[in-house]
């Protein structure tokens, strides 16, 4: 039972829904059931146990290695 992002046609606000096979899908701001599935962005790990997920945009590894930049040998 996936959870999938939407936003709605009519009103343009977003949401989440846990959607089932049998599940109706509308709008929970304004009723409307003119709704588009928009992407998720993923969450990367954090730097630890307890470190909180990273939601920011995805992109190159901070720091950290050469892949990241972090070494100076570039």
């Amino acid at each position: 039972m996936p959870i999938y992002e939407y936003q709605c046609q009519a009103c343009e606000s977003g949401f989440e829904l846990l959607v089932r096979g049998d599940t109706k899908i509308a709008c929970p701001k304004c009723d409307s059931r003119k709704v588009a599935r928009t992407m998720s962005l993923p969450a990367r790990h954090g730097n630890g146990g307890s470190a909180a997920p990273d939601f920011s945009p995805i992109g190159p590894p901070k720091g950290g290695g050469c892949g990241g930049g972090g070494c100076g040998c570039h």
